[in-house]
This record gives C-alpha cells, structure tokens and sequence, in this order.
C-alpha cells in the first residue's frame, strides 16, 4: 500500500511561477481531501495572512495570492500538509514597459 497522499495526485511537487513586478502572484495547490489544513512558507519562514499575501481555502485548492509583487518577493514558496510539501519556485520579471525608473 502506498502512503495516502496529503496533495492531489495531478499537483506537481516542484513548480515554476513567474509574475511581473507589481501585479498579482498566484501559488495554488491541490489537496486530496478538502478539509486538509496546509500551512504557507516563503524561503522556510511561515506566512500569515497580511494585507499584501492572501491565502485562499476553496474545496481543495489551496491558494497564496501575494499583491504587488516586487524582487523582494521572489524565493521559494512551499505548501506544506502532513509533513508533505509542494514547492513553488517564484521569479518576478521586470514589466517590459517600465525599463527606465523615474525618480
């Protein structure tokens, strides 16, 4: 018998996100059960919830919404349930039309 699995079968385990500075990031996970609780890392260090990074409950998807993204929120984001983890590898690419910074 195979170890019941925490994350839905069709997650992958490492993921690679890309978003442009200053829109919205989306991390989402599958969970096999809808009432899995998960908890939210960010280069090992727990997130809450603030007015920047949302965290989303919907069936069994599990979703960090981080607003406003900027370098600073580029890493390595996992979700992690039962001592299982899916990772999210986040890269923020510069908006093309932004190039020269106006001071």
């Amino acid at each position: 018998m195979e170890p019941k699995g925490v994350f839905a079968k069709e997650q992958s385990v490492h993921n690679e996100v890309q978003a442009e500075a200053g829109t919205t990031a989306m991390l989402s996970c599958e969970v096999a059960q809808p009432q899995t609780e998960v908890t939210w890392y960010k280069d090992g260090k727990k997130l809450s919830s603030s007015s920047k990074v949302r965290m989303e409950v919907k069936g069994c998807t599990r979703r960090l919404v981080v607003q406003q993204v900027g370098k600073a929120d580029a890493g390595e984001y996992s979700c992690e349930a039962g001592g299982q983890r899916v990772s999210f590898q986040l890269h923020i690419t510069e908006p093309l039309e932004h190039h020269h910074h106006h001071h």
